[in-house]
């Protein structure tokens, strides 16, 4: 007890308190100070332990022991009920206690497990009280082999005591705090997850929106255009017919003497008229051939005549129908290279998938210089069973992503084009299409050497997909 009263001793366990009352290092602040307390009430062991978080305040929480002194470092952690043991007593109680030898000769611990009542000891517990509400609990112990606690030794303890009480309700006021901000940092991560998710489903409606209205494009194009292409057909094939007419009227006249002086008088190119005629005509045919193909492509693209539904597309026909949509984005810049292998039918939703082949094919044509080339390639590997997967590869020679974007370029409204050049919703539509679809889009790319985009597709979806 000499130490305890010792002004060096006091200004230690004062600058261990100050230590404790600072977040890191805390522990290691109140290990020192229980064994600085120990040290100073002359025991051999200590233990030290606060109310259970989880449980509670008050004499019926439980107690985590937290801090011992020569005891076996598993006790540390070791849960204590209120009411059982010496610790679960005093917590219960809320008052001090001291116990020399035999535990069974006190009332109070009649019904202590054996192996504590038996242990011949001299202890010190006291009860870690602030404002009436018992936090923690402190224990120092002596062997028999040495003088016992007293009385006196029980009441010095109730000022360090006190101290400690100070401090533990400090560290467990952190506690809390930390795992309340803890909580609301997770709250916090949920809510942005769930507002990204929002967020893509905000884009994906509004690329559904823009969809349907070229949809609807689609249709109003090919009723306006298809009523007046029939008749322009209708009238040019009827107009060849009275070319043909014509052609062997002249060729009759021509080939009659008589009447080559007035032919030659008139100054026409017969013959040249009767070539080129045909030659007209037959373009014609061609240009409205050309203009069908074009509407019935935009109708391919959109799909305006099918519902929105789970299909077995033909995906090659698809990437055809969409090059020619994009074919002015394209033509002046860039050739493009077909690789193009037979593949087997795929299920999907198709105006989707011709989104994503829009979306790549732009972005190619955006990425070259003049005298470009862009390269498709596709393919089917059977291998996984359930009709294996197909793939398209859609690569150009242009400029390249830099690697501290390459991580991004999925990211919504991320985006390398000028200001009012790009919206950065493209790629990142694309990717959860493929990603609803089951499949992959992966991207390689160097500066300088182009960019290559790799898509991956089950050939079947799990049942889920078209429920």
């Amino acid at each position: 007890m000499d130490d305890m009263s010792n002004i060096s001793w006091l200004t230690e366990l004062y600058l261990l308190n100050q230590g404790a009352s600072r977040p890191y290092g805390r522990q290691e602040a109140i290990d020192a100070m229980l064994g600085h307390i120990v040290r100073g009430f002359g025991g051999v062991t200590g233990c030290l332990a606060v109310r259970a978080g989880d449980e509670g305040a008050g004499s019926t929480a439980g107690l985590t022991i937290v801090s011992v002194i020569d005891l076996p470092p598993e006790v540390v952690g070791q849960h204590v009920t209120a009411g059982q043991g010496v610790l679960g007593k005093v917590l219960e109680s809320g008052h001090a206690v001291l116990i020399n030898g035999d535990a069974r000769a006190d009332e109070r611990f009649r019904d202590l497990p054996d192996a504590q009542r038996r242990k011949p000891r001299s202890a010190l517990c006291w009860p870690l009280a602030i404002k009436s509400e018992v936090i923690g609990v402190l224990s120092i112990n002596r062997s028999d082999q040495r003088d016992a606690f007293t009385e006196e030794d029980l009441e010095r303890g109730h000022a360090v005591v006190t101290l400690l009480a100070l401090v533990v309700d400090n560290w467990l006021t952190h506690n809390d705090l930390q795992n309340r901000v803890e909580m609301l940092s997770a709250m916090n991560a949920e809510i942005k997850a769930v507002n990204r998710l929002l967020g893509e489903a905000q884009h994906q409606l509004v690329q559904s929106d823009k969809m349907a209205s070229i949809g609807q494009l689609a249709a109003g194009v090919a009723h306006e255009i298809n009523n007046p292409i029939g008749y322009v057909s209708s009238n040019l094939q009827t107009l060849s017919g009275y070319a043909q007419e014509l052609i062997g009227l002249i060729d009759t006249i021509v080939e009659k003497p008589e009447l080559k002086p007035l032919i030659d008088a008139s100054g026409v190119d017969v013959a040249y008229l009767r070539d080129d005629m045909a030659a007209l005509i037959a373009e014609s045919h061609q240009g409205l051939g050309r203009v069908k193909k074009i509407v019935q492509d935009l109708k391919d693209f959109s799909r305006v005549d099918q519902a929105e539904e789970w299909e077995a597309a033909d995906l090659v026909a698809c990437l055809n129908s969409t090059l020619n949509i994009v074919s002015n984005e394209i033509k002046y810049k860039a050739v493009v290279d077909k690789e193009l292998a037979p593949l087997p039918d795929v299920q999907c939703l198709a105006s989707q998938i011709n989104q994503v082949l829009l979306n790549l094919l732009v972005n190619a044509a955006h990425a070259v210089e003049r005298d470009g080339r862009i390269t498709l390639r596709c393919g089917h590997d059977p291998d996984g069973g359930d009709g294996g997967e197909v793939w398209f590869d859609v690569a150009d020679n242009g400029c390249g992503i830099p690697p501290e974007n390459l991580a991004r370029i999925f990211e919504p409204f991320f985006t390398t084009k000028p200001v009012g050049q790009g919206t950065g919703l493209g790629l990142s539509l694309s990717y959860s299409i493929i990603k609803k679809h089951n499949g992959r889009l992966e991207v390689d790319s160097e500066v300088g050497r182009g960019t290559r985009f790799h898509l991956v597709l089950p050939v079947r979806q799990p049942e889920v997909a078209t429920a």
